[in-house]
């Protein structure tokens, strides 16, 4: 598998980490299988719920078929609301674009109580890492599949840990399931359009254009002229922006969401079909070999050295880059003039 250099990701802040990590239970304590209680959802999907605890903190683990998620919330509604949510971010990770497999294995997520917990958590995980990692705001981070996070609304109202859980678990998927990681900008574009739900009588309806946050943070920088350019935006990642500041992360995350979408719907979907195909070409590891056969990279002046976005726009979605780079512009401006509807 082909792996890119380490990163930070952000949904307010989040991280995601490229590296191989296996901590399976290796912090904290699982009951007896006889402890489980056991729920059956409308859909037909199973989950599990039994004790488990984390350095002397009493929580819970969740299971369904696809997700293995240790929790230490103290919020028996939200805890119940788990199985359903992460199972529905699933079906829509594998729907949202076309057809895509199933995990090989159940996802483990870490959704800790404080952000305490969380840190001596990335501390056992990452040791290497975790001063910078503490550096984030509210956020998490993902490594080889194994997401970390907790709870950033305080005990209150639940939609910014939940939109930081679909987030995240984009990236679960992607790095349990590809066989090739994506570049970082689409990766981190389609986990932003994850991020939007609604809730409706109990249902959870996933929306790309249910995102109040990005919406309003791309609005800012238009309006701000705080844009990152085009070519910037797509040979940037995460962590050279938040060495910029804040904002500008935020910025970013902004506009990876609106070409994320830009190009799963803009142009009456004209592009849908490439990101299909860059999707099942990285699922099946033949990505980036395709890209460097691609004429786009022949023209290139340096087709062996690691391609540029430009190159990867011009050999999978539009070889006439400024013509691709015109019609995003005219997407942005769109976007930034639609009236915000709260998510």
């Amino acid at each position: 598998m082909i792996r890119r250099p380490l990163m930070l990701l952000a949904f307010l802040l989040t991280g995601c980490a490229q590296t191989y990590v296996h901590t399976k239970h290796t912090d904290g304590v699982r009951s007896e299988p006889a402890n489980r209680s056991w729920s059956m959802s409308e859909e037909g999907n199973w989950s599990s719920l039994q004790p488990w605890t984390f350095m002397g903190v009493e929580g819970t683990l969740v299971e369904t078929p696809n997700w293995e998620i240790y929790t230490t919330i103290d919020n028996e509604r939200f805890v119940n609301f788990l199985p359903d949510f992460y199972e529905a971010a699933l079906e829509h990770y594998r729907t949202a674009f076309g057809e895509l497999p199933a995990p090989p294995r159940p996802m483990e997520t870490y959704l800790f109580g404080d952000r305490r917990q969380w840190k001596n958590k990335t501390r056992m995980m990452l040791p290497e890492l975790a001063s910078s990692f503490e550096g984030l705001g509210r956020g998490g981070f993902t490594a080889d599949g194994v997401a970390v996070l907790y709870d950033i609304d305080n005990s209150m109202w639940d939609r910014d840990t939940l939109a930081l859980s679909s987030h995240e678990g984009w990236h679960q998927y992607a790095q349990t399931t590809f066989e090739q990681q994506l570049p970082p900008w689409l990766d981190e574009g389609i986990a932003t359009l994850m991020e939007g739900f609604r809730v409706r009588r109990g249902r959870i309806t996933f929306s790309m254009d249910s995102n109040r946050e990005r919406s309003y943070r791309l609005r800012i920088a238009r309006r701000s002229n705080a844009m990152i350019p085009l070519r910037e935006l797509l040979d940037g990642d995460p962590h050279v922006f938040l060495e910029q500041g804040k904002s500008d992360l935020l910025t970013y995350y902004a506009q990876v969401w609106a070409l994320a979408r830009f190009i799963a719907e803009g142009e009456d979907g004209r592009y849908l079909p490439a990101l299909q195909n860059v999707l099942n070409l990285a699922l099946d590891g033949d990505l980036y070999r395709r890209l460097l056969q691609s004429d786009a990279a022949a023209r290139s002046s340096a087709p062996s050295k690691d391609t540029t976005g430009v190159v990867f726009i011009e050999a999978f979605f539009n070889e006439n880059f400024d013509e691709f780079a015109a019609g995003f512009e005219a997407w942005v401006e769109q976007l930034a003039s639609r009236r915000m509807w709260w998510r």
